[in-house]
């Protein structure tokens, strides 16, 4: 059975787990859709419109605008697992993250490995993205659109005031789908690629920044082509949840009939350019500076190092690819016609590129909206990648599997 480390690492674990899975539970619930906030605002608007009119506008005209409700209709109120489902999933959960963690530690070989690599990133992924799911989905509104949303705070207001503890996890489902393989995915990748590098070097030779970050860019994009219709899916349920009946297959709904099959793949390409300085960078800058601390502390890197190096690799990654991520993700919800907030449809996005949606955002909204989100993304991507890190650092010693 896996062993207790001397520093008693292993004991958050339970913690981090029942709390991933009650905040996983919730945002899989089935709630209600919300009333939809268009008819309101129109009725609104005619009003406001027939208010101004010249004088000679007549009497009844204006009655009847007037005995227009304009109350917004009760929302809903989301309703989710009971206190009970919600401790029987966690256990459920725990125990069975626990037993194939027993069955795969004592197991060796190539195939072995690369199981545990993948099982470790997963669980790793999926808890640190739960716990990080209110900012991520700020940061996504935000990029996908521009001026017309508010601060961060104000935002996250927002989605409490409408939708409660439901709402400040919207796509989290989807999330959670993707990130699992995602993450499986580039960590596997990644040290195959980092392998092959080393047997074909010279004995004792060492991987240099530069091998790392190509490594990483590598695995990043073949993640991100495995599973990137749950990347759309994930946008869509977070952007448009009413529409997409909160539901992933909803979601595929709408995706299909606004733009067919090939809309699941809708900014495939700039999400391929972006990925390789994504995960590139997060993967050199944590584990190039994890291994000169450990060189000059003559120490395996403890947790707080861990946390620490786990949180400057993921605001580095964030930095330095986030236009492209605006864009991708606007290029996802290209066949949705977007709804102001007077009522009335915008058009389309005129670009259908990587290259002319930088452009085109660049010109008519201002560089500055290529950076919409910065803040809640890094917010997000900070703690999230630090304790992905430690979770998939504490899997790897439990699973008794090393990295090049």
């Amino acid at each position: 059975a896996p062993r207790r480390g001397s520093s008693g690492v292993m004991r958050p674990l339970p913690l981090i787990v029942v709390l991933y899975t009650s905040i996983a539970a919730g945002s899989f619930a089935s709630t209600p859709p919300a009333p939809s906030l268009v008819p309101t605002v129109a009725v609104r608007h005619r009003a406001a419109v027939a208010t101004a009119q010249p004088s000679a506008s007549s009497a009844s005209a204006q009655a009847s605008i007037a005995e227009e409700p304009l109350q917004q209709p009760p929302r809903a109120i989301p309703t989710g697992p009971s206190p009970l489902g919600l401790l029987v999933l966690a256990l459920g959960s725990f125990g069975g993250i626990a037993l194939a963690t027993k069955l795969l530690a004592p197991l060796s070989g190539a195939w072995v490995g690369g199981a545990k690599l993948v099982f470790a990133a997963a669980v790793a992924g999926v808890i640190s993205r739960t716990c990080c799911a209110p900012l991520e989905m700020v940061s996504t509104v935000m990029m996908c659109r521009g001026d017309e949303c508010g601060s961060m705070g104000e935002e996250l207001a927002d989605a409490w005031r409408h939708d409660g503890m439901s709402g400040l996890f919207k796509g989290n489902g989807a999330n959670c789908l993707k990130v699992a393989p995602s993450r499986g995915t580039q960590f596997l990748v990644y040290e195959f690629v980092k392998r092959q590098m080393v047997a074909g070097a010279a004995a004792g030779a060492v991987l240099s920044a530069g091998n790392r970050l190509v490594a990483g860019g590598i695995a990043g994009m073949v993640a991100a082509l495995l599973v990137y219709p749950l990347e759309v899916i994930k946008t869509m349920l977070t952007i448009y949840p009413e529409e997409c009946k909160a539901t992933p297959g909803g979601a595929i709904g709408c995706v299909i009939k606004a733009g067919g099959v090939r809309g699941l793949y809708a900014g495939v390409v700039p999400t391929l350019i972006a990925m390789f300085p994504y995960v590139g960078v997060e993967f050199m800058v944590y584990e190039t500076l994890k291994r000169r601390w450990e060189l000059w502390a003559g120490a395996p890197a403890g947790t707080l190092t861990i946390i620490l190096l786990g949180a400057v690799g993921g605001a580095c990654a964030q930095a330095s690819a986030h236009p492209l991520d605006v864009i991708r993700r606007r290029l996802q919800l290209g066949n949705m016609a977007r709804v102001s907030a007077d009522g009335t449809q915008k058009p389309k996005p005129p670009y259908s590129n990587m290259v002319s949606g930088l452009y085109t955002v660049g010109k008519t909204e201002g560089l500055h909206v290529l950076f919409r989100g910065l803040g809640p993304a890094c917010f997000e991507k900070v703690p999230s990648t630090a304790i992905g890190y430690y979770i998939y650092e504490l899997m790897k010693r439990l699973l008794r599997v090393a990295s090049v």
